[in-house]
């Protein structure tokens, strides 16, 4: 099993799950060539993408399985229903969001800017 960040990068870099695989994207719209230069690497593989709402996950799965890729699976609710659910184990760093908060800690609080 793998897990695939499918946020860009500059998402990824606030925080992500330990030993997920991030493509760097600078957006969303880059994921199906990313994934054309990478479907190799997941055949055969059970793949778990992720994002911070549900959203982008949801069609990343939708791609995945359009290139041919058996096994596919989102994150119901993405990172924040993960992290409001389980307190964020296994997630490293925070959460962007896009609102004024920024970036969440694993107990969804605002992380302070001092």
């Amino acid at each position: 099993m793998v897990t695939l960040d499918t946020r860009n990068a500059f998402e990824v870099d606030y925080g992500t799950f330990a030993g997920a695989i991030d493509w760097r994207l600078e957006r969303f719209s880059e994921f199906p060539e990313a994934l054309r230069d990478h479907v190799q690497d997941l055949q055969g593989k059970t793949v778990v993408s992720f994002c911070t709402g549900g959203i982008r996950c949801e069609k990343a799965a939708l791609v995945m399985r359009e290139a041919g890729l058996q096994d596919v699976w989102q994150l119901e609710g993405g990172i924040l229903k993960y992290l409001e659910e389980t307190g964020g184990a296994h997630f490293q760093g925070t959460c962007f969001v896009f609102d004024e908060r920024e970036a969440l800690q694993a107990d969804l609080a605002p992380k302070s800017r001092g």
